[in-house]
Formats: structure tokens, C-alpha cells, sequence
């Protein structure tokens, strides 16, 4: 190998090295200027549009998917919910629930600010589990965060988010969703199919029945634990924070349990007019979970979690993402969401754009965003 192919091979390794680091470094100079070429190579090679609406969508009466206008058209959508979450009239309150305090996880030994872990166990149907670990920092706010993690893997990827939260004396309860993480994927057998893993969530609808709704698996592991940690500390108010998936999940469930004081879904879901036939919006078994969907659709889901007094529900949306929920079509609902609860006169909506991050991600100023909303006592 000559010198100079040596050469261009090392120039060539700088140059990626450069842009790269540039990409996520606002503090570089040139960094806007490499943005937009980014931004350009991805309008250029792309199938996505992360400026403009398409023309199809402005064809639904957003305003007529919109079956809420009182606080008591609220609780019956939340009670419709319940019953077909859980074929109950009521949240069941037996659940099978194992905790282990001051546990040990090398993985979160060095972080900072941290005075122990414990850990919750929710087991359910099918040997399907979910572990969640309390966070407890050593200075404390009083406040309890949950943080879910999406459909990437364990709570792990979050670790930077958990960090930051606790730097701001937060205490965190992080989750995983079913199936991913430390949370089982057990063997199933399933009439006319046979033995199968769990290993995804479309995995769900071959246990589906009348009776039983795998949606609980989803949600039933947030309620048990604050349940527990409501009876077992003082914390002044409960927060959530959700990326992807985990979005998904702070959506619904705060829709359903007002003990939220205040939510934030980053990267997470969009109605489903805006999602059906575009690339990357396809979703998982959960988000296009027609029987769910027609008990409450994303529109409402919006107004019964940001609905109450303090209460306030945030969509953080990178409008450059490359996985999904990109772009500006959020501009068709946004201000029905606001109206809506402006005639209640209860309740805040709001949509943040992070139109710096090119990844899918809580990204620093969505984090910084988030930490100074919480900072805040109260919203109107």
C-alpha cells in the first residue's frame, strides 16, 4: 500500500470522524452549516417528508373524531377503557407483586447522586413480567418521575436520562416494555398454533381472546408499582416520561390514571389518519390496537391525559427523526387538542418540536426541556 492511498484512507477516516461528531455537537461552529446538508441528504434519498403535509391528510374533520366536551364524557371514556383493558369494571388490585429493596446492578452502581435501588416485579398472565427499579437519590425533590424506555430494549438505553433526573434530585421509576429488557419472554401453547415464545408484540394477538386483553401487559405494571409506592412514600406529585414505544405507553396510561400530573411522549404516537400508509408510522401490535382505539382514539387520549387540575400533557416530536412520528403534520390536531380543553377550562396541552436531533431520541434539549417543565410547581 502506497503512501498516498495510506494517506487518503486516513483523510477519509478524519473527515467522517469530523462530520459525525460535528452532527452532535452543537458547540461546533459549522455545525448548522452540516445540518442542512444532513437535513438535504435526507429530503434527497429519502421517502419521507419532514417539512410538509401531504395532501391526503387534510381530508379528515379532525374536529369530528372529537367525542369529548365535559369532564364527565372524560370518566366515562376512562371507565370504557378500564373494562376493556381489564374486563372489569374496576382495576384489580390482586396482582401477583415481588420487591427487593437496596439491590445491587453494576450497570447503575457509578451513577451519581444515588442512594439505592429497589426493584418491583409485577407477574401476569402467561408468566409475563415487568421489572421496574426505583432510583432513589440521596438529595431529594420529592417528586417521582417514571421513565419508560420504547421498543429499542431494557431501561439501560435511558441511562443518560435517569442520570440527568437524578442530578436534578429526582427520584426515577424506570420501565421496560413487555418482553424487552430483564422482562421475561416466556413459552405459550396456543390452541390450533402450538408451542410459541413470546418474543414480540404482535406476538400478543395469538393470546388475545373475549376475555383477556394483553393491552394490561402494557399498563398493569405501572399501576401495581405506584400503587405500592404510594402507600409506602410521601412523594409530592407523579410524573412520566416516555420515549418511542415507552411514549406510547405514558399516552394511554395517563389518559387512564389522573395520579399523572404531568406526562411527556417523545417520538411517540400521532393519530392514527396521520400514521396509516406512511413509511416508518406503521407501529406495533399496541398502537394499532383497533378495539382499543375505538374505546378512546390518540385525539382523546391527548385530552383525558392533559385533562385536571396541575395536569398537563407534552408530545415532544423530533421533526427530523428517522424512525418515525417526523416531521409537521402535528400542525392539523394541535390547536383542537388546545381547544377542546380550553372550553373545560381544565388542563394544558402542549407540542414541542426538536428540530436539532437527527436521531431517535430524548435528545439533551428535550431533556433539558422536560427537567424545566418539572421544575415547575404547578401548570394552568
Amino acid at each position: 500500500m502506497n503512501f498516498r492511498y495510506k494517506l487518503l484512507i486516513i483523510t477519509g477516516f478524519f473527515v467522517i470522524f469530523v462530520i459525525g461528531y460535528s452532527l452532535g455537537n452543537e458547540k461546533m461552529p459549522f455545525n448548522d452549516s452540516l445540518k442542512i446538508i444532513y437535513q438535504d441528504s435526507l429530503k434527497k434519498y429519502s421517502d419521507r417528508d419532514f417539512d410538509n403535509i401531504d395532501d391526503r391528510f387534510y381530508k379528515t374533520d379532525v374536529k369530528s373524531l372529537i367525542n369529548i366536551k365535559t369532564e364527565n364524557e372524560i370518566q366515562e371514556k376512562r371507565k370504557n377503557l378500564i373494562k376493556y383493558i381489564w374486563k372489569e369494571n374496576e382495576i384489580p388490585t390482586n396482582f401477583k407483586f415481588e420487591i427487593q429493596e437496596n439491590i445491587i446492578d453494576d450497570r447503575f452502581t457509578s451513577m451519581r447522586n444515588l442512594e439505592k435501588i429497589n426493584s418491583y416485579q409485577t407477574i401476569m398472565e402467561y408468566d409475563v413480567d415487568s421489572i421496574a427499579y426505583l432510583f432513589i437519590p440521596k438529595e431529594t425533590n420529592n417528586k417521582l418521575v417514571t421513565y419508560h424506555q420504547g421498543h429499542g430494549g431494557g431501561f439501560i438505553l435511558g441511562y443518560e436520562t435517569i442520570q440527568q433526573l437524578l442530578d436534578d434530585n429526582f427520584t426515577v421509576l424506570a420501565f421496560s416494555m413487555p418482553l424487552r429488557g430483564q422482562n421475561s419472554q416466556p413459552e405459550v401453547n396456543i390452541s390450533n398454533i402450538g408451542t410459541i415464545e413470546l418474543r414480540e408484540h404482535d406476538n400478543f394477538q395469538f393470546i388475545e381472546t373475549n376475555s383477556f386483553s394483553p393491552i394490561k401487559f402494557f399498563v398493569e405494571p405501572v399501576f401495581t408499582t405506584l400503587n405500592h409506592i404510594e402507600k409506602n412514600y410521601d412523594f409530592d406529585s407523579f410524573h412520566m416520561i416516555g420515549l418511542s414505544g415507552g411514549a406510547w405507553t405514558v399516552t394511554l396510561y395517563s389518559a387512564i390514571d389522573d395520579r399523572i400530573e404531568s406526562s411527556y411522549a417523545v417520538s411517540g404516537p400521532l393519530p392514527r389518519f396521520l400514521t396509516i400508509n406512511v413509511p416508518g408510522n406503521e407501529g406495533h401490535y399496541e398502537a394499532n390496537h383497533v378495539e382499543l382505539l375505538e374505546n378512546a382514539n390518540y385525539l382523546e387520549l391527548f385530552i383525558m391525559s392533559s385533562f385536571g387540575e396541575n395536569r398537563s400533557h407534552v408530545k415532544i416530536l423530533n421533526q427530523f427523526d428517522p424512525c418515525c412520528f417526523y416531521g409537521t403534520s402535528y400542525k392539523l390536531f394541535e390547536d383542537e387538542i388546545k381547544s377542546s380543553l380550553s372550553k373545560m377550562e381544565n388542563g394544558h396541552f402542549e407540542i414541542h418540536i426538536d428540530s436539532e436531533t437527527r436521531k431517535h431520541e430524548i435528545s439533551n434539549e428535550s431533556l433539558d426541556y422536560i427537567i424545566n417543565n418539572l421544575k415547575l410547581n404547578n401548570r394552568s
